[in-house]
């Protein structure tokens, strides 16, 4: 009866467009974040022109390249705790402890012994040489934060490690608050954190170990961050920070301190306040997809991002070499220097990466992965 009808085609359904906040919680779930890269990038080369020591290069204020690097191990830290806790019930303190000693641990005595064998063996920089006899037992005990806070002049060589001492204390304290006695409790996690916070702006109004206080907090509001962004139901809320309107607003407010605000990292309670932008642009770039994570995703920064931590610990050699050969003017020990070091720099962080901190990345996880399988192994369900 129908022969003679033409069969129309079935419509076929258009694309599902996925809303602004569906689009944010995908990207806070991806299990790698480049952009996180990128910023670690630009980080650590806000802290390459504090070394250069010229007047030129002080205006940029890079120190506060540190500040942004202690939210952002706030944040990342917290993830991965926080991601586990999720998918194996628990977090593994034993671990998380074993991972962390196999990321830092190697690298920094590395780098301690290279300057132990130029100032101590080779006797150069022959003026610094008793500062840093007297810095060795803080540094071997793994304290370079008193070095910061001590009365040593100069300032001993390997003195930019003192970040070091404040992430690993934290992180000793953190996962067995956070993640033990309050095992998958959301809201007495963000009071701890929030009252550790509070409670270290005002210490830094009144105590003269502000350099000891002040990170704390700023890895604290990393921290925040991460377990609000890890709820589902948050989402919204943090999406609001992925608008692009409201992180260029952020980025300029950052602009605009960076270059008006010379003494930040001076003992000012600002050095504390300067994570919170930080930490609400940090939120916005992980959550959103923009220009601004395109820059961040470019292949120089991702790549100097992975090495950023041998380049942090390492990057004064770079420096000082070739500031050592040059001429003693303006020009030569600050501009000049400026893109042969850090080429230099970047040279030896990476040959660092790949001949220490990787390989001992990957003996941590397979220490981590044969204690779970011992575990796995002698478990009751396994017996049975």
């Amino acid at each position: 009866m129908d022969a003679g009808r033409e069969v129309q085609p079935a419509v076929a359904p258009g694309p599902v467009t996925e809303t602004r906040v569906e689009a944010s919680r995908r990207r806070l779930d991806r299990r790698y974040f480049p952009e996180l890269d990128g910023i670690r990038a630009v980080s650590i080369l806000l802290v390459f022109t504090v070394h250069v020591g010229t007047p030129f290069w002080a205006q940029v204020n890079g120190g506060t390249g540190v500040s942004i690097f202690f939210v952002l191990s706030g944040f990342l830290i917290t993830t991965l705790a926080l991601r586990e806790e999720a998918s194996r019930g628990r977090l593994d303190l034993r671990a998380f402890y074993v991972r962390r000693i196999f990321r830092i641990y190697p690298l920094y005595f590395t780098v301690l012994a290279m300057y132990a064998v130029l100032l101590l063996g080779l006797g150069l920089f022959e003026d610094r040489r008793e500062v840093f006899i007297r810095s060795l037992p803080y540094y071997l005990g793994f304290m370079p934060e008193v070095v910061r806070i001590g009365n040593f002049q100069p300032q001993p060589p390997f003195a930019g490690a003192w970040s070091l001492g404040i992430e690993e204390k934290f992180y000793l304290v953190w996962p067995l608050l956070g993640f033990a006695l309050l095992a998958a409790r959301f809201r007495p996690r963000i009071a701890v954190l929030c009252v550790l916070v509070v409670g270290t702006v005002i210490g830094t109004l009144f105590s003269i170990f502000f350099y000891i206080l002040a990170p704390y907090a700023l890895i604290a509001m990393g921290c925040v961050a991460a377990v609000l962004a890890h709820r589902p139901e948050w989402t919204a809320r943090v999406a609001v920070f992925a608008r692009p309107w409201v992180l260029a607003a952020l980025l300029a407010a950052l602009a605009v301190i960076q270059v008006s605000l010379p003494a930040i990292t001076e003992g000012m309670t600002a050095f504390v306040l300067y994570g919170v932008p930080v930490t609400l642009a940090l939120i916005g770039i992980v959550a959103g997809d923009g220009p601004v994570n395109r820059f961040l995703t470019l292949r120089p920064l991702v790549f100097l991002g992975r090495i950023s931590y041998a380049f942090y610990l390492s990057h004064n050699f770079g420096i000082n070499g070739v500031q050592l050969v040059l001429p003693k003017t303006e020009f030569f020990q600050g501009f000049v220097a400026v893109p042969i070091g850090l080429a230099v720099a970047i040279a030896m962080a990476w040959v660092l990466h790949l001949v220490i901190e990787r390989p001992m990345l990957r003996w941590g996880h397979r220490i981590t992965a044969r204690m779970r399988a011992r575990e796995s192994d002698a478990s009751p369900a396994a017996a049975s």
